[in-house]
């Protein structure tokens, strides 16, 4: 038996509204055959566990979605064995998740039933100076990221308003044509899962879009200057592969969660990935096809806006850098955090609970 594959992506991000949570819409609740729930505090092993959980199923032969944290890119907030529908997932805050159908299908494991009070408590001071730096520190990232992305909103409008929208049309009508073609609909209700494929990480902006498109055949490679209509393309996509009965995968934008990026409608085996700065796709394959939205512009009316456009990117990417940098500092304090809540943990109560998990999920597969 070979080795399981593994894809990872963001189930929530943060964003200029904050932190942007999709964790309720990777697995669908009434489908799943078992979401497990584990809360507990920061450096309590949540995301160890899920790593070796991984570890022990894929060499199992199966394949696994890891959900990676946007607070750190290598840490982790949950895995998903997709094909039977079972989740383990970090239900802690930002990304508060609580059992909806508690017992049948979701249940609650409680790490801090696994630490020593009495010890946490001599640290009480300590731990609320340090939840604050961090809740201040996440409050300026956001500021940085919003006033980046109205500047960003401004550069759109430049652009926009030298879009050639009859032509823009015309080209998104004949993908739609050449994707859609000789697909019949089927007798069934399309299911949307939505997720982000790149996050704004302490690390800088981070991407899984080699791995997790890696398996499609057909592949279309989206490029353009902001407001040339990437987003409106792939959301008449989503709308026509949802009319047909398809699946759809969904990849938001960090910077504007509302905004498609990507799409995965894995039936027919067709990807569509924007490839712009920062989530550029590095294996670009010779069958790839470029769908190029610059080639929409009016590009003599761009003549005397270049000095806003040169100043508009170097401020907007001023900021969000900043915002990076903040987070660095962020984690820096959750690592404090995390080193008080470790050394008061008993580790050996949680490698036992890890494999009762282990156990379960195993006992459902088979």
């Amino acid at each position: 038996m070979g080795e399981g594959n593994v894809i990872r992506y963001f189930p929530g991000n943060n964003t200029p509204d904050g932190y942007y949570s999709f964790f309720n819409h990777i697995l669908p609740w009434k489908k799943a055959r078992r979401i497990i729930i584990i809360k507990g505090g920061p450096g309590v092993g949540k995301s160890t566990m899920i790593r070796k959980i991984t570890k022990e199923l894929t060499q199992r032969g199966l394949d696994i979605e890891l959900l990676h944290c946007t607070a750190d890119s290598n840490s982790l907030d949950g895995l998903i064995v997709k094909d039977y529908n079972i989740a383990v997932v970090d239900g802690t805050a930002p990304h508060i998740i609580d059992p909806k159908f508690p017992g049948c299908v979701d249940e609650i494991i409680n790490f801090g039933e696994f630490w020593d009070e009495t010890g946490l408590q001599k640290n009480k001071e300590q731990i609320f100076v340090l939840q604050e730096k961090v809740s201040q520190l996440y409050k300026r990232v956001y500021k940085y990221l919003k006033t980046s992305r109205l500047i960003f909103d401004d550069l759109e409008d430049i652009y926009s308003g030298v879009v050639d929208f009859r032509l823009a049309e015309t080209k998104t009508d004949d993908i739609l044509y050449t994707v859609f073609k000789d697909v019949e609909r089927n007798n069934k209700i399309s299911f949307q899962r939505h997720m982000f494929a790149s996050g704004i990480t302490p690390e800088g902006p981070i991407n899984f879009l080699d791995s997790l498109f890696n398996d499609i055949n057909r592949r279309f490679i989206i490029s353009g200057y902001p407001g040339t209509g990437k987003s409106t393309l792939l959301q008449r996509v989503m709308d026509q592969a949802i009319s047909k009965g398809l699946n759809v995968d969904v990849f938001h934008c960090s910077m504007n969660p509302e905004k498609i990026e990507h799409i995965i409608i894995k039936e027919i085996n067709v990807g569509f990935i924007t490839s712009i700065k920062p989530h550029l796709l590095s294996n670009i394959r010779k069958d790839d096809e470029t769908i190029d939205m610059n080639s929409v512009l009016n590009i003599s009316k761009l003549n005397n806006l270049e000095t806003f456009i040169e100043y508009n990117n170097s401020i907007s990417w001023e900021l969000f850098n900043m915002a990076i940098k903040t987070l660095q500092n962020v984690k820096k304090t959750r690592n404090e955090l995390e080193t008080i809540y470790a050394s008061k943990m008993n580790f050996g109560v949680t490698d036992k609970v890890r494999e009762q998990i282990l156990s379960k999920i195993i006992k459902y597969i088979y």
